[in-house]
């Protein structure tokens, strides 16, 4: 047999973002933004995850822009440290999925920063890093009961008025286990890094770095008493007694490894410990703090939290692979996995939300949109890993250790992505399951299509993988393509997209708005809403204006369409589609009738030649038309394009988002550092084009406006530019530039490149690049006429770099920036 396993493969394509040319993706943790999130709404604490669950996708760029987001895109250095996380071990990780090595070496000095950046939480007398549970992505956390109370004691019941519910939400400044593991993760994995690029000393350094950490966490935090780690609070030394689902991280990570602890870890596993049927929870029940009910949105303390499962069962597997444990057997794994999979689900459906009670089914934490579809865990990378059993590594090679239940006798896995191959796995025990095609009996392996293993039993191998090397390659250098359509700062500044109804259910606010076309998310649903329509119009007709900060050059539009009409509602494609250029009044395209639509589907409408023939209904469609190539189409240039959208009968029209794709300037390459012996060729920016915002407090990502004017070109000797206000701040993200032969690298794989400013107005304005403030951050001062100021500037010499401009005085105007 073969148990259906039918939760949602995963819901990270919901959270999937656009953040801006050049800097490509980033996945959110919520469905929509929230005030505490950080730089382009990412949230550290499920980043990892989400760069683990990501890494299986076709196509790998999406993780790796997750990843230089907080390496080189200053996710922590901008808005500040806030959620711990183990980015540093996924990073590792991700590079044994995808083999990618070169991408992996390319985040080494980022690697090193963003651990740095945690030094200002370790206690200079313990040296261990401290936290609050809810910086630690755990509120209401054992810490918090124990310090919350009456008086800072002990809080002896929840309704007690002088309970001091800030400290039990928040808790207290903690010394915690996972943490503390994250980082001796952390530092091991910059070790083997450092390691792979034949640096030694610095190999050695972070892995004695790791060493002492580990010493200290089991020192202080491993309690002997319950053979457990524990929580203790930082200043008192409090030791927080009670065995928390969090003990359970530190064996994932490959950290408190030795016999005793692992007796210790399976203690807590029974019916008075964390097993529920809907579990594990937070706390051991037999805690007299176990709170299976509450009447919070926000309490994690007992409740069944998937963030926390997702470790937990690598905890589990790692145990039951390797025979270490009587009790985690393959058997209690699987059983765990498949409680885990019954959790998922609402009404019959998959689905995910923010936590759930643990013995009964339903989530505790579910808030209309806002908490559903929540992506704070990993599901898809449990049965690639744990269930099926494949341990991803750096070499070409394929290593399986499978934990799949006996009574298995069939299923198939096809074409998943590793080491720049597709691998299907087809495990058929008699050979008479899969009657298609001709196969041996047993587990099969296929590479691109082709056998390259067989064996008669589901058990352990190891194998070689051919080709693997140069195929991770040829993958990393694919072409790659930019949204210029996409503004996250949506509904301020450009690009801006407006239309000319909006949907006003009690006559007065706006409750889809235009602006939610071209934010950078994409999804079908009516609940959680993400969407404009033109409902309860008084004209049949829509018309969208998609007006870009400057001219750009591009062959097509793609819209999203969301259709509810199979359940019933309103909703459905456009009867006829006109896209005009606005400057010129020309006809791009139009299909009349769009018989071509899709609904829920993103369509691709290639543009023609432009006509001024208005008796035309249907412009010629170019070949290739259902493909997001953006060259298939008639390149036209303008900076303002109108949609006019005919509803059909009975019928209203809504759009999810706009986008507009064009070539990225370059396939950002991790390969060649020095090897390219032609000269560098320069690069040129219009700062009208960059990402724009406004720098307040931490930027957690509040929607403050903008502090940044946007100056339209007046003519061909005026261009496009940018006045800086205060706290104004605009950001480029550069492909990969070629080094010329004559080029000095240091010894981090940097080099200095000269940088070009056009500017005007009266004011200074801080540059640097990738938030290497060691190396030289510069200040630029114009004084009133337009003038062009020339310097220095480090740039990392494999992959993307970030370039960001900061008001420091004054009101600067910045035309564009020219690199070389």
């Amino acid at each position: 047999m073969c148990t259906t396993i039918a939760q949602p493969l995963s819901k990270g394509h919901l959270h999937l973002k656009y953040i801006h040319e050049g800097n490509g993706w980033i996945f959110t943790e919520f469905i929509h933004p929230v005030s505490w999130a950080s730089k382009y709404q990412t949230i550290p604490d499920s980043a990892a995850h989400q760069v683990l669950e990501t890494r299986w996708l076709r196509d790998p760029n999406y993780a790796k822009d997750v990843i230089d987001a907080y390496t080189r895109g200053g996710v922590e250095a901008q808005s500040g440290i806030t959620y711990t996380h183990y980015m540093h071990r996924a990073i590792l990780e991700h590079a044994g999925t995808t083999g990618d090595k070169a991408f992996l070496l390319s985040q080494l000095d980022g690697m090193i920063q963003t651990y740095d950046f945690w030094n200002v939480t370790i206690d200079s007398t313990t040296g261990l890093y401290h936290r609050t549970p809810l910086s630690d992505a755990q509120e209401y956390s054992l810490p918090g009961y124990l310090t919350g109370g009456p008086d800072g004691g002990r809080m002896q019941s929840w309704t007690d008025p002088n309970n001091d519910y800030t400290v039990i939400w928040l808790g207290p400044e903690t010394y915690r286990p996972n943490f503390n593991a994250y980082m001796v993760a952390g530092a091991r994995a910059i070790s083997e890094v450092a390691s792979l690029t034949g640096d030694t000393a610095l190999a050695m350094s972070w892995n004695t770095t790791a060493s002492s950490l580990y010493s200290k966490m089991e020192d202080m935090l491993y309690s002997n008493d319950i053979n457990f780690w524990i929580d203790v609070v930082e200043g008192s030394n409090l030791d927080c007694v009670g065995r928390e689902l969090i003990g359970y991280f530190p064996f994932r990570f490959d950290v408190g490894t030795s016999r005793h602890m692992i007796q210790g870890l399976e203690a807590g596993l029974d019916s008075e410990g964390f097993i529920t049927e809907y579990g594990p929870t937070t706390l051991e029940q037999r805690n007299p703090y176990y709170t299976p009910w509450k009447n919070t949105t926000y309490c994690c303390q007992g409740q069944s939290w998937p963030f926390s499962t997702s470790i937990y069962l690598g905890t589990l597997a790692k145990l039951a692979r390797n025979n270490e444990s009587s009790v985690v057997t393959a058997q209690f794994f699987q059983e765990a996995f498949m409680t885990y999979t019954k959790t998922n689900y609402k009404d019959g459906i998959p689905f995910t939300a923010e936590s759930h009670y643990p013995t009964t089914d339903e989530w505790s934490g579910l808030t209309t949109n806002h908490s559903e579809n929540y992506f704070h865990s990993t599901y898809i990378d449990n049965i690639f890993t744990n269930l099926i059993g494949i341990i991803p590594t750096l070499d070409d090679r394929l290593e399986l250790r499978p934990l799949v239940p006996s009574n298995w006798t069939y299923f198939v896995i096809e074409d998943l992505p590793y080491h720049g191959s597709l691998l299907t796995f087809l495990w058929d025990q008699t050979g008479s399951q899969y009657t298609s095609f001709n196969h041996s009996k047993g587990l099969s392996i296929y590479q691109n299509g082709s056998l390259i293993y067989n064996q008669p039993t589901l058990t352990a191998f190891n194998i070689s993988l051919s080709n693997a090397t140069a195929a991770i390659d040829k993958l990393a250098t694919q072409p790659r393509y930019d949204n210029i359509l996409v503004n996250i700062n949506s509904p301020y500044g450009l690009p801006s997209v407006s239309a000319d109804s909006c949907f006003n259910t009690n006559g007065d606010t706006c409750l889809y708005q235009p602006w939610k076309m071209n934010d950078g998310l994409l999804w079908y649903d009516i609940t959680p809403d993400n969407f404009w329509t033109n409902n309860q119009s008084t004209t049949p007709y829509a018309t969208i204006t998609a007006t870009l900060p400057s001219n750009r050059t591009f062959s097509s539009v793609s819209l999203a369409i969301l259709d509810d009409s199979d359940e019933s509602g309103v909703l459905r494609c456009p009867a006829a589609i006109t896209i005009t250029d606005l400057r010129t009044g020309l006809t791009l395209a139009e299909r009349n009738p769009w018989t071509g639509c899709q609904p829920n589907e993103l369509n691709t409408v290639l543009f023609a030649a432009p006509s001024t023939d208005s008796s035309n209904t249907t412009t010629p469609i170019p070949s290739s038309s259902s493909n997001n190539n953006a060259t298939s189409g008639h390149s036209v240039t303008t900076d303002k394009i109108q949609i006019t959208l005919l509803s059909q009968l009975k019928y209203a029209i809504a759009i999810s988002e706009i986008q507009i794709w064009v070539p990225s300037n370059s396939t950002s390459s991790y390969l060649n550092i020095t090897t390219n012996t032609t000269s560098s060729s320069q690069q040129t920016y219009s700062l009208s084009s960059a990402l724009l915002g406004t720098l307040i407090g931490s930027l957690e990502g509040r929607a403050t406006g903008l502090n940044c004017t946007i100056n339209p070109s007046s003519s061909t000797t005026s261009p496009a530019s940018v006045t800086f206000h205060p706290s104004c701040w605009a950001e480029i993200v550069l492909p990969y530039l070629p080094l010329s032969s004559t080029a000095v690298v240091d010894a981090n794989y940097r080099t200095k490149r000269n940088v070009t400013i056009t500017g005007s107005g009266t004011g200074g304005i801080l540059i640097g690049t990738n938030w290497l403030e060691s190396v030289g951050n510069q200040t630029v001062t114009f004084s009133g006429a337009r003038e062009e100021k020339t310097l220095k500037l480090w740039f990392e010499d494999r992959g993307k770099n970030w370039m960001n401009l900061f008001w420091q005085s004054g009101e600067p105007v910045v035309e564009s920036v020219v690199v070389g």
